[in-house]
């Protein structure tokens, strides 16, 4: 897939991180509820931070590294989607597609780290998408 290919990784997760955003000014503020915003926004900015990092990157270590942490930016996602989707937190009608998509970029990211690890482990070129 190319880097700007709209059903590809990369815009997916810039969508994402967008759409989180959306959904977290849904959530009203309070002090707990201002901490699971930080948190998650934090956690899905991360997905295409990271991915950005390892497309910049050459060595497959790095590139490995870059797309874990991308991985668990999703995967983190998820989790603060869940508790906001289980305490009825914000709007629902947003909260519910997101985890869905949080899930799914999970699951292509695994396959990403599962590759690069291939990969790295059999001295081949990096894997980036």
């Amino acid at each position: 897939m190319k880097r700007n290919d709209p059903e590809g990784i990369d815009e997916r997760a810039y969508r994402f991180f967008c759409d989180v955003v959306a959904f977290v000014e849904t959530v009203p503020i309070g002090p707990t509820t201002s901490r699971i915003i930080g948190q998650l926004v934090d956690a899905a900015g991360s997905i295409g931070s990271n991915r950005e990092e390892a497309l910049s990157r050459s060595a497959n270590r790095e590139v490995l590294h870059y797309n874990e942490l991308s991985l668990r930016g999703a995967s983190e996602s998820v989790r603060w989607l869940r508790a906001c989707a289980a305490r009825r937190l914000g709007s629902q009608e947003k909260c519910v597609p997101l985890v869905d998509e949080g899930q799914q970029l999970t699951r292509l990211l695994t396959r990403v780290v599962i590759r690069a690890k291939r990969e790295d482990e059999s001295g081949g070129r990096k894997t980036g998408t």
